[in-house]
């Protein structure tokens, strides 16, 4: 869920209402919360649900101030949750011909992975085209990376290299099906973003000029919040514009400081672009709060070691800060932000601007009650998926990839 600190233009109601709301709504699913507060004035909100026999259920965390980081770890939680108790009711069955012939997939690696020597059907869910509301399949297995590991009794599919496609991005939870919507396509371009990014930067190591923010140009809470981070974090925030070519913008915030860990970062994404900064310096707060904790700190180790064979990959997990800043620096503003536009306009423009690009955006209701809490997942097939290296997976460029930064080459190495 998106939370700001005083004007968030990507949430449906205001931060007290969707307080009440979440808390009614783990009330009616018979959960309840403890939050964790890591920090002080730069924080991180760890939510636990417990069920009624007072057994851990989900965890989520929630970033920006306290008010916000407290609701946004509550609905994290409960997308978590939801994501990992989705009856198999709502499954189907395509055969894997429907993926050869498919336009929507004809650029999509992964899914033209899993067609490859695959015979029979696979596991899918149903998607509804954001373009022209036609209904299309896309593989559970690509959306969810607990079914690989739980798949159905009577799924014979081979999904051992598709694991380390697998990912939740585009799941995304909100006090409205459109906040959801918003934030689950935000989610996607960042990614894709992201993606682009690190293969530019560390995996092909091509010279590519930084697109850095004038910290001075921010708006007075973000460029408070910039300086409050630094001063507590003991070192220098540096803010990049990492957009593609999309109409959002992509943000990405790093502390240039020496560390013997992979460097943890913060993206955001938005179409108001002081707020996709905002979201940027949030997570890196969010993320230098846990990356001291057991969990996390487990977690980067565990990738470092998976990718030690690796080179090139493992240099994109590192994110070596003296190597990216020795880059040549365009500096740029985020002034003059457009005005908020109402989410159902913002979804519009997304989904509009993707299409102009090729690209087809669908989207999957997976949760919605009368309280208007939805979980959704949106898929747009095509999109970049090399932002999994960060979690110390094995992955190669797919075509996009490989497109924008000039080489067919897709060889890990």
């Amino acid at each position: 869920m998106n939370t700001h600190s005083a004007n968030a233009p990507e949430r449906s109601l205001p931060l007290e209402q969707a307080r009440r709301l979440i808390l009614k709504q783990l009330d009616e699913l018979g959960l309840r919360a403890n939050l964790r507060t890591l920090g002080a004035d730069i924080l991180c909100v760890q939510a636990s649900l417990l069920t009624a026999d007072s057994k851990e259920a989900a965890r989520g965390a929630g970033k920006g101030l306290l008010a916000a980081a407290e609701v946004g770890a509550l609905y994290e939680a409960l997308e978590h949750y939801l994501s990992d108790n989705l009856p198999p009711a709502s499954f189907h069955r395509q055969p894997f011909s429907y993926f050869a012939s498919h336009p929507h997939f004809a650029s999509d690696d992964a899914v033209n992975l899993l067609v490859q020597k695959q015979q029979g059907s696979i596991v899918c869910r149903t998607y509804r085209s954001l373009v022209d509301d036609q209904p299309f399949s896309y593989p559970l297995a690509l959306t969810c990376p607990r079914y690989n590991e739980f798949p159905l009794q009577d799924d014979p599919t081979d999904l051992r290299a598709l694991r380390r496609y697998s990912s939740n991005n585009g799941t995304a939870i909100g006090a409205s099906y459109d906040e959801a919507l918003l934030h689950a396509l935000n989610e996607s371009i960042e990614r894709d973003a992201l993606s682009v990014f690190l293969l530019n930067h560390f995996y092909y190591q091509r010279p590519h000029s930084l697109r850095r923010i004038d910290p001075s140009q921010l708006s007075p809470d973000a460029r408070a919040y910039w300086r409050e981070l630094s001063l507590q974090l003991k070192g220098e925030v540096i803010l990049l514009d990492i957009s593609s070519e999309f109409c959002a913008t992509t943000c990405l915030a790093f502390i240039n400081s020496p560390c013997a860990m992979p460097t943890v970062y913060g993206t955001g994404t938005s179409l108001t672009p002081n707020h996709a900064a905002w979201r940027a310096l949030t997570e890196l707060a969010q993320l230098k709060r846990l990356e001291a904790e057991p969990p996390l700190h487990a977690y980067l180790l565990n990738a470092q070691r998976h990718l030690a064979q690796f080179p090139r990959l493992l240099r994109c997990l590192q994110f070596n800060t003296d190597h990216l800043l020795g880059q040549p620096v365009e500096w740029v503003n985020l002034q003059g932000s457009p005005q908020p536009m109402p989410l159902s306009e913002q979804i519009a423009h997304l989904v509009k601007d993707l299409a102009k690009h090729g690209l087809v955006s669908g989207v999957c209701t997976l949760f919605k009650s009368h309280l208007g809490t939805a979980l959704v997942n949106v898929v747009v097939p095509g999109l970049e998926r090399f932002f999994l290296v960060s979690t110390g997976n094995i992955v190669v460029p797919h075509r996009r990839g490989r497109d924008l930064c000039g080489s067919p080459e897709a060889v890990a190495v």
